[in-house]
């Protein structure tokens, strides 16, 4: 592409217009006669100053300037168009041709900043564009702030934002993920505890809250999960678990044991099975397993003894 004649005597607001970047060339080389701005060299300084910001920002910006809110945008913020989208053709047109698909959701906002001068700011908003040939799904974190022309008059609107696509969507699949996960649990009826050595934090699902008799909607302490133990067992259960915290024991954790619900006085046979992750120094971080009611089982293969004998 050929470069415009204008940048052979720029004026010195104009100036910003030599630097590198892609978005600058464009502004420069576009030929904006053809445009309602017209050509830059009859720009207000406003439009001059705000320009040189956002082009050499390095956070994504926006802007809309004038009546017809003609668009400019920066490097940073080029990516968020895609390909096979908007970028370069909106340079320069006017954002209701420019944003056709989600017009009905930012004008309200535009014209709240024109309005009254009030910014807005969203976090995570969906808001589709059309890019890559297709109309996506995207997430946005903005804010739309005004800017003021030399008569101090609100001629722009300012948009500093983010896409938080990528943070959403591995929010998606995270709860996916772990609603598959708990399907899995409660399909296999085990209890989930996890301890974290380092300051005894001791959190449980609710299947083994009930279990041990424990209050369901409150954080539980690991005594009062051993408290419940039968007296038989708890010292043995604690020394279990005392070892599996020590790095020579590489973590591992498989006993089982009575518990004596603390409302119903039910008692409970439970395999426990865990693993201790550690950190460079060899200390404990994290200490997580689940627990198998297994009293039918017991209960069972006991029988199967006593009547061997007979």
């Amino acid at each position: 592409m050929e470069e415009s004649p204008i940048i052979t005597a720029l004026p010195d607001e104009l100036k910003f217009l030599l630097a590198p970047g892609e978005m600058t060339a464009l502004i420069r080389t576009k030929d904006w006669s053809k445009t309602p701005l017209g050509a830059v060299t009859g720009w207000p300084q406003s439009l001059c100053t705000t320009l040189s910001i956002i082009l050499n920002s390095k956070f994504p910006m926006f802007l809309w300037w004038g009546p017809e809110l003609v668009c400019f945008y920066n490097d940073a913020y080029r990516p968020s168009l895609g390909k096979d989208g908007k970028h370069p053709g909106i340079l320069g047109m006017p954002a209701k041709d420019a944003w056709p698909e989600i017009w009905e959701v930012i004008k309200p906002l535009i014209d709240q900043v024109l309005d009254g001068g009030e910014a807005t700011w969203s976090e995570d908003q969906l808001i589709p564009i059309y890019r890559n040939g297709a109309l996506e799904d995207v997430y946005w974190t903005f804010s739309y702030s005004p800017v003021w022309d030399e008569s101090g008059k609100i001629s722009g609107v300012l948009v500093t934002c983010s896409e938080t696509t990528e943070k959403i969507n591995t929010y998606k699949k995270l709860q996916e993920s772990i609603t598959e996960f708990q399907f899995a649990i409660d399909a296999t009826e085990l209890g989930i505890w996890d301890l974290d050595p380092q300051t005894n934090k001791f959190i449980a699902n609710e299947r083994l809250k009930q279990w041990f008799g424990l209050p369901v909607d409150k954080e539980i302490k690991l005594e009062n999960a051993i408290a419940v133990m039968a007296d038989y067992d708890r010292l043995r259960v604690a020394d279990a678990i005392k070892y599996a915290l020590q790095f020579e024991s590489h973590g591992y954790y498989d006993i089982e044991y009575t518990i004596i619900n603390s409302l119903t006085k039910k008692e409970r046979i439970v395999k426990a099975k865990g693993r201790a992750l550690f950190n460079e120094q060899q200390q404990a971080i994290r200490f997580n397993g689940t627990l198998q009611d297994i009293t039918t089982r017991v209960i069972a293969e006991k029988k199967i003894v006593e009547s061997e004998k007979i």
